[in-house]
């Protein structure tokens, strides 16, 4: 339905009408310009046509000039033919005279004539005039007797009335025949778009279906009945509905991981408000109640800010950025290692920082937020799995042959190495024999793996460097090898 605004209907726009006028006003201009050149070549027709007559009568009358045998007077003897060849359903009138010393021999003595001199001699030349107000078309000849010093001129004339008339008849038969041609070139192309447009109909009715069955289903439109024009389209729409699947699913699995990651700290605020409302808070159950439930709340508050860490590292990052985004990794790590120094003390870990000897920025490809969530949740793992007394070290380089790389080292339990290709899973949990459990809900290096491959980056999993512990190393891309792997792309895409 067409959009309503200011109380009218807003035209939608049409691709049929669209084609037929792109089509129609070209055709239209063309049809006029035919139109034009036609009318003077009908016009040049007519008058060559009606010319030739013309010529033959006048030459008609000029084969039977003779001069008499006694007095060497010019004398014509009129034929009939020299006339019948004129007549035409237009009635055009017919005037003559024959013309010798400047006097007339025959014929209309007010017919203008031309300079006789400056006239060649058995030539039939043409001129339009005007006799009695009426437009006429005369035809004349010189012609030059035996015995008589002075030439003879012969001209015949005849009104363009029956000219006019033809002409008039061939231009709206020109005329018509255009419209004609335009008209059903339209009513053609009209049908010809429809049935070309009947693969993007069908193309709805499948769209359609989709909707009729309840819920809209997100797979690829298919691309076998799409023609080659609007291929782009559709295939721009597929990964516009894959991208929106897949939005879909983030917010499925956010909804899922948080629908079962909440049961267990609601569960433990229901139980421990029951007993604060059995005991009291005055009571030593209501007061370890009291702590239990800060406790919990705590949880939940960590465990709401990963889950939303991990949907947001879920989303597809823009399909065309406006510009690489370029973050200053020492800048950022620093930052990052400040932000998790009150944690750190709060548990009994020191925390380190080594950088470049000169002090100098590492330039990476990615968003300076997301490296530092990335670094933010690694350094909080470590802190959180570490045992007191421990120590978490980050580092930032560049070592030869790789790209900008970040690491944080630990002297904690560290991870089995049958189990470290298990810890990126969502909610997976280390069991360790003899240990006290952990207050982490095993989202910590799920979240590191979804942001390393927003950003491009890779992760490895080893041993510290005193054969205890964990290191992570984080491997970025250089700003400058981002920006000529994209403008490599681009040159693709051009070419």
């Amino acid at each position: 339905m067409a959009a309503i605004r200011a109380g009218r209907p807003e035209r939608v726009p049409s691709l049929r009408r669209r084609l037929l006028t792109r089509l129609l006003v070209p055709l239209g201009a063309l049809a006029v310009g035919l139109g034009v050149g036609g009318s003077a070549l009908i016009h040049g027709f007519v008058q060559s046509t009606h010319d030739r007559l013309l010529a033959g009568s006048t030459l008609a009358i000029a084969e039977r000039l003779a001069v008499g045998d006694d007095d060497g007077e010019v004398t014509v003897d009129l034929p009939a033919v020299a006339f019948g060849m004129l007549e035409s359903q237009a009635r055009d009138n017919i005037y003559y005279n024959v013309a010798h010393e400047g006097g007339v021999i025959t014929g209309y003595l007010d017919l203008p004539l031309p300079d006789i001199q400056a006239m060649p001699t058995n030539v039939t030349v043409f001129r339009d005039a005007s006799y009695h107000g009426h437009p006429v078309r005369v035809a004349a000849q010189v012609r030059r007797l035996y015995g008589v010093p002075q030439p003879v001129l012969v001209q015949v004339a005849e009104t363009t009335a029956g000219r006019r008339a033809l002409e008039v008849d061939l231009l709206l038969w020109l005329t018509l025949l255009e419209v004609a041609l335009v008209g059903g070139s339209g009513m053609l192309v009209w049908g010809a778009v429809g049935r070309g447009l009947a693969p993007l109909k069908r193309l709805r009715r499948v769209i359609d279906a989709r909707s009729a069955r309840g819920g809209m289903a997100l797979v690829p439109l298919p691309l076998a009945v799409v023609p080659a024009e609007v291929l782009p389209l559709v295939v721009a729409i597929n990964g516009l509905l894959a991208r929106l699947d897949q939005s879909i699913g983030t917010m499925r699995r956010f909804t899922a991981d948080a629908s079962h990651q909440l049961r267990t700290p609601l569960a433990v605020l229901r139980t421990h408000l029951a007993l604060l409302r059995r005991y009291g808070t005055d009571s030593v159950e209501g007061r370890a109640a009291l702590d239990d439930v800060e406790g919990a709340v705590k949880r939940l508050e960590r465990l709401l800010v990963q889950l939303l860490a991990l949907a947001r590292a879920d989303e597809d990052a823009p399909v065309v950025p406006a510009a690489p985004e370029v973050a200053d990794l020492m800048q950022v790590a620093m930052e990052v290692a400040a932000e998790q120094v009150p944690a750190a003390l709060a548990q009994d870990v020191e925390v380190r920082f080594e950088g470049p000897e000169d002090g100098s920025a590492l330039r990476v490809a990615g968003n300076a937020v997301l490296v530092g969530e990335l670094l933010g949740n690694l350094l909080d793992n470590a802190i959180r799995y570490n045992r007191p007394g421990g120590t978490v070290t980050v580092r930032v380089g560049q070592p030869p042959g790789t790209g900008p790389v970040m690491e944080v080292e630990d002297d904690g339990p560290g991870i089995p190495e049958a189990e470290r290709g298990r810890v990126f899973e969502r909610f997976y949990r280390l069991d360790r024999p003899g240990e006290p459990p952990r207050t982490g809900s095993g989202l910590g290096l799920a979240i590191v793996r979804a942001l390393a491959d927003r950003l491009g980056a890779s992760v490895r999993l080893d041993v510290g460097q005193d054969g205890k512990g964990l290191k992570v190393t984080v491997t970025l891309r250089a700003a400058e090898s981002a920006a000529g792997s994209e403008a490599l792309a681009a040159d693709g895409d051009r070419g």
